[in-house]
């Protein structure tokens, strides 16, 4: 048995068309959409570097974020999963794993997003509201209420943030590359693990 750890955003939501949307909103402006290019940047940036490139500051970052939950939670309907990972997360569910997820998003709309994809049911629990970059904690905590064993546990994400997270927590990152980093900035961030496709996930070896 594997216990599972995912992230939300990126990892089973693409919520990436909901994040410009909210972005260019609350930071942007009308006038100044995010262009194509600058989104590829982004992208192939750590995420300290894309708020520094952004423009945002520390401090704006929780105002910010409470700006735009409330837009983000409009957009949840709109949001879809990707190619084969209900079916991934089925399976990994029948045959005996544990699943989880820690994210920054907020319970609310993770639980109606996967209320609409059917898949509430496989989550064992569901830790939200954690910060940008202190997830490590949240992991930590889960780690501790559910007494998981660390080599029987991997946590799946789609940002370098992720990976630093899992780390800082002591446990080993899949690194998938269907969400916002480009396959490059993660490889560079060392995860044990890089996918590019969701049944990929079935052959995690611990």
């Amino acid at each position: 048995m594997v216990n599972y750890i995912f992230d939300f955003d990126g990892t089973i939501a693409d919520s990436l068309p909901a994040f410009i949307t909210v972005f260019n909103k609350v930071v942007r402006g009308d006038d100044n959409a995010l262009t194509d290019e600058e989104l590829l940047k982004f992208r192939s940036m750590t995420s300290r570097q894309a708020l520094r490139m952004a423009g945002i500051r520390w401090w704006q970052i929780p105002k910010l974020l409470i700006s735009g939950m409330g837009d983000f939670h409009d957009l949840v309907p709109t949001m879809q999963t990707f190619k084969g990972l209900p079916a991934v997360i089925k399976k990994m569910y029948e045959r005996g794993d544990r699943l989880y997820i820690v994210t920054s998003n907020t319970h609310e709309n993770v639980g109606k997003f996967l209320e609409l994809h059917g898949l509430n049911m496989y989550f064992s629990d569901i830790s939200t509201g954690a910060s940008l970059f202190r997830k490590s904690g949240y992991i930590s905590r889960l780690i501790r209420k559910h007494n998981l064993k660390r080599k029987h546990t991997v946590y799946i994400g789609d940002e370098t943030r992720d990976v630093q997270a899992a780390r800082l927590a002591r446990l080993k990152t899949v690194s998938v590359t269907w969400g916002f980093n480009t396959e490059e900035i993660l490889r560079k961030q060392r995860p044990a693990y890089i996918i590019n496709k969701p049944l990929e996930l079935l052959d995690i070896v611990l």
